[in-house]
């Protein structure tokens, strides 16, 4: 019978692969470097290839190494998905789950929606991660997900996607701008005045640039880390923006928030998960969830 690797030790390989290097994977998997290095080593020897080139800055796959990992992926999530479905037997509403939200949701959604799963779902035991859209579709596809709560549309590979509802966009701009006065504005006006976005990875960026028609070219624009930043360099006087719907500010003391001209441009709601789990009537149930819980905004 072939060597055959233990799925602690692909689980060591993929937290290699995901890093970039020991150290780093060593503090992701709670062993020490060495610990760490003898395992690959390890695997290495057993199967007769050679995974990773070490060297000062890192650990990059080789060719070979590439097709090892991303098999060792598939691996590991079909045994998540094996644990899933027998706890799913046990009882379909019980249980981990991973649930994953992007920055420009996870803050207005995920407050109603635990409290909502708390009292409906009690036997389920949350963990919560909030990433950018890329970060939870490869942490779904490698089985460290459960289920993600995105922003649509977004092109991602071998996930179901359920559409919740659409979320409206609106245009914010300092008092006294011309954005805040007059008609209702159309998106070649918006673009024309330069809007605040957030940085490269937020997919909140390729839904206001589709949304205003406008290329993505980085030395147009302000750039901020969040919403919350984005609409204080607003109140500032630096420029408009644009956002969703559950963002809009409160306080409106220096700000003018204006609905597009019809028809107005959305964003879509909705959960990845992957087509293969076996828990597929809980997340609709979730989905549901997050309709209901839909957060509630001041016009």
């Amino acid at each position: 019978m072939s060597w055959l690797p233990t799925l602690r030790q692909l689980e060591y390989v993929v937290a290699v692969a995901a890093s970039g290097g020991f150290g780093s994977a060593s503090r992701v998997v709670a062993v020490s470097q060495p610990a760490l290095s003898k395992q690959i080593k390890e695997v290495e020897q057993g199967l007769g290839v050679v995974l990773f080139e070490r060297t000062p800055r890192g650990a990059t796959p080789t060719l070979a190494g590439l097709r090892i990992i991303e098999r060792a992926r598939r691996v590991l999530a079909e045994t998540h998905e094996l644990a899933d479905e027998a706890a799913m037997l046990r009882d379909p509403f019980a249980g981990v789950l991973r649930l994953g939200a992007i920055p420009t949701l996870a803050p207005w959604v995920l407050p109603g929606l635990v409290s909502a799963m708390r009292a409906q779902l009690p036997r389920l035991e949350l963990r919560l991660l909030e990433e950018q859209t890329d970060v939870l579709g490869e942490r779904l596809l490698r089985g460290e997900l459960d289920l993600a709560v995105i922003a649509l549309p977004y092109p991602q590979e071998h996930v179901r996607v359920l559409g919740l509802y659409e979320e409206p966009f609106y245009v914010v701009a300092p008092r006294g701008h011309a954005l805040g006065e007059g008609p209702p504005p159309l998106p070649a006006q918006v673009a024309a005045a330069r809007p605040l976005l957030l940085r490269r990875g937020h997919c909140l960026r390729g839904h206001v640039l589709t949304a205003c028609r406008m290329d993505d070219d980085p030395s147009t624009s302000l750039e901020a880390t969040s919403l919350a930043t984005l609409l204080l360099m607003v109140e500032q006087g630096l420029g408009p923006t644009v956002v969703p719907e559950m963002a809009l500010p409160t306080d409106r003391s220096q700000l003018v928030v204006r609905a597009f001209a019809a028809p107005v441009p959305t964003r879509g709601i909705g959960l990845w998960w992957r087509p293969s789990s076996p828990r597929a009537p809980l997340f609709e149930q979730i989905g549901a969830l997050v309709r209901a819980t839909r957060p509630l905004v001041a016009r």
